[in-house]
C-alpha cells in the first residue's frame, strides 16, 4: 500500500495576467478556463483541475478531501503549463 502525497499550488499563481480582461471579452461561462478565461473549445473532452476553498490547486483527485469547490475546466494550453499531477 502506498500513501499518496497531496500537494497544492495558489491558484493565483498560474493564472494569467489577462483572465480578467479575457473574462470580459469572452464572457465568463461554465465552459471558460480557470486559468486564461479564455473559452475551452472541446470543452465536453476537456482536462479539469481540482481548486479547494482556499484558493488552491491541489494534486488529488478524490472527492473526499476538506474543503473542495469541486473540479473546474482548464484549456489544453494552460494545462501543459502545469505539472501532471495537476491535471485531471
Amino acid at each position: 500500500m502506498s500513501i499518496q502525497r497531496i500537494i497544492e499550488i495558489p491558484l493565483e499563481d498560474i493564472q494569467s495576467p489577462n483572465y480578467e480582461s479575457n473574462l470580459e471579452r469572452y464572457g465568463d461561462d461554465s465552459n471558460s478556463c480557470i486559468c486564461c478565461g479564455k473559452r475551452i473549445k472541446n470543452y465536453p473532452k476537456c482536462k479539469f483541475i481540482h481548486l479547494l476553498t482556499s484558493g488552491n490547486i491541489v494534486s488529488y483527485s478524490g472527492d473526499d478531501i476538506e474543503d473542495s469547490q469541486g473540479f473546474f475546466p482548464i484549456g489544453n494550453n494552460c494545462a501543459k503549463k502545469l505539472v501532471i499531477q495537476f491535471v485531471f
